[in-house]
């Protein structure tokens, strides 16, 4: 319940601002006013979901609005959303919300209807998508939320969690001192897994190749990652996204047993570059150094 009431003002905003929207195209000068009104209650919905503002949220909704969540249960009116917000910021502490629009359709200057998937990522829990249609109507100078209907979403797919790393495939290198890094990254069938090989040469050491598997795990909604190289270690990673920035953190069994830990950040650059850094590193339980952030540059569009 909580993804459809917390994304409705949002979904509104975003989507009455796309250039695609039929009715930014059909008639501009009814659409021009809600857009800049629809973008500015975004940044205020936003910003009262954020604090967990039950009333400032219960806010954006029209007086008599109606919600129907995805078990078909109707609630009527500001107060009894007001009070499901409360119980759901309560039991969710810190949630972040992501929206998706598929449709936006501007019935009359006064009603807009919109409608796609909210997702909601509790603090410490899997994220739980719902899709939502949501019509606004605007009273005297200010637009409200009149109706809400909440479905149930479609469990998503691999390759649509996995596209936010689709702008890696292709061949990089980085050279640190006098060792070479190759690392190439490529779709396997049907993208539902990235594959990465690399190449380490230089530094006094023999040659070593390495095999990573990413793909993503719908039993615990993250990206994970399994990893091999040449000389006999493996080990097994989870990724999270916090914008540019990838924390990955890695588990692995080295080819005499031990064990080692790290937690190393990948953060994009531009669509050629991206930094790699490494920290909290642990070797038989023992803290290590951390490796500075090197910079990796694209060699090809293609792995």
């Amino acid at each position: 319940m909580i993804a459809i009431v917390a994304a409705g003002s949002l979904a509104m905003a975003s989507a009455a601002s796309e250039p695609s929207a039929p009715a930014a195209q059909e008639n501009p000068d009814q659409s021009a006013p809600a857009t800049q009104a629809m973008s500015d209650l975004a940044k205020n919905y936003v910003a009262a979901y954020n604090k967990g503002d039950a009333k400032a949220v219960a806010s954006f909704f029209a007086e008599d609005a109606e919600y129907i969540d995805a078990d078909g249960q109707l609630t009527k009116g500001r107060d009894e959303i007001e009070k499901l917000l409360a119980t759901a910021f309560q039991d969710n502490p810190g949630a972040k919300l992501d929206i998706a629009v598929d449709e936006v359709r501007q019935i009359t200057p006064d009603v807009v209807i919109s409608g796609g998937v909210a997702t909601v990522t509790p603090e410490n829990g899997a994220a739980e998508a719902t899709r939502y249609e949501l019509i606004r109507v605007k009273k005297g100078d200010q637009w409200q939320i009149s109706h809400l209907t909440e479905t149930s979403a479609p469990a998503p797919n691999a390759y649509s969690q996995l596209q936010a790393l689709e702008w890696l495939v292709g061949t990089w290198q980085d050279k640190t001192g006098d060792q070479t890094i190759e690392t190439k990254i490529n779709w396997a069938a049907s993208k539902n897994f990235l594959t990465r090989t690399f190449k380490v040469q230089g530094a006094g050491q023999d040659e070593t190749d390495g095999w990573e598997i990413i793909g993503w795990d719908p039993d615990r909604q993250q990206i994970r990652s399994w990893i091999f190289d040449s000389n006999g270690g493996f080990g097994e990673s989870t990724w999270s996204n916090d914008g540019e920035h990838w924390l990955i953190k890695a588990s692995n069994t080295l080819p005499d047993g031990g064990h080692s830990t790290a937690e190393n950040v990948l953060t994009r650059v531009d669509d050629n570059t991206f930094t790699w850094e490494s920290q909290n590193r642990t070797q038989n339980g023992e803290l290590q150094p951390s490796i500075e952030k090197i910079e990796v540059q694209r060699v090809s569009q293609n792995p």
